[in-house]
């Protein structure tokens, strides 16, 4: 047990230090660009990839976490361990529906059928109904992550399946849909980075570490905005 939950790990980390890298990657070459969607794709892959091991990884710890810790566990230790396989269970979904939808959506683009896939659907539909489950499971263990991610995701699976079905779509509204999209899986996949890595460079300074967590959103959250209102400016004249 421990050498499959080892060898996923060390799969999950390099998969998540690429998507780290790649991330990057689209935004320095021009859009529509050869070099723009090979790394794109790459981008996406890597994330599913990270996205599917760490579900695994999530599985493994909810159903064995004494077998994987190798002694008996307490009732708080089983307590503090199961919220943070949620939490990664939950980030997985937040990061497969936010890289699928951007992807769906550049597909797409004026056509929309494809985000009324009933796969698409469903994750959309998990995502909103597991967000207020994890965001009160995490008021009652008083941890402030859980809470934070449980809310952003109900309200990016609201913004999702508002965009999918709304009446009309104004000139190239696709292209800021899919760009924010992208920049959602990135803040889910730099908060996986500092949730688990930033824990141990901060672990001596609770403010440090908490603002290490909430940093990506709240500059994705701004990128978003900003990306929003050049762009609307942009196709309007």
């Amino acid at each position: 047990m421990n050498t499959i939950y080892q060898t996923l790990l060390y799969l999950h980390i390099l998969a998540g230090a690429s998507a780290l890298i790649l991330f990057w990657l689209p935004v320095y070459f021009k859009k529509g660009s050869r070099q723009h969607n090979q790394s794109g794709r790459a981008y996406v892959y890597v994330m599913y990839v990270a996205a599917g091991v760490g579900t695994m990884m999530s599985l493994l710890g909810l159903c064995y976490p004494e077998a994987l810790a190798g002694r008996v566990l307490s009732a708080a230790e089983l307590l503090q361990l199961q919220a943070t396989r949620l939490f990664l269970l939950y980030l997985s979904l937040l990061t497969v529906t936010t890289v699928r939808h951007a992807t769906l959506v550049l597909q797409a683009k004026q056509q929309r059928t494809q985000l009324r896939q009933v796969s698409h659907l469903m994750l959309m539909a998990a995502l909103f109904i597991a967000g207020p489950c994890l965001a009160y499971y995490g008021w009652t263990l008083n941890r402030v992550l859980l809470i934070i991610f449980g809310s952003l995701g109900a309200l990016l699976a609201c913004s999702f399946l508002y965009y999918s079905f709304k009446a009309t779509l104004s000139a190239k509204e696709w292209v800021i849909e899919h760009l924010s999209s992208m920049i959602g899986s990135g803040i889910a996949c730099y908060t996986a980075f500092f949730a688990f890595g930033g824990r141990a460079l901060f672990a001596h300074v609770a403010s440090l570490q908490l603002m290490s967590w909430i940093l990506p959103s709240v500059i994705g959250a701004i990128s978003i905005k900003l990306l929003k209102r050049r762009y609307s400016k942009q196709f309007a004249r």
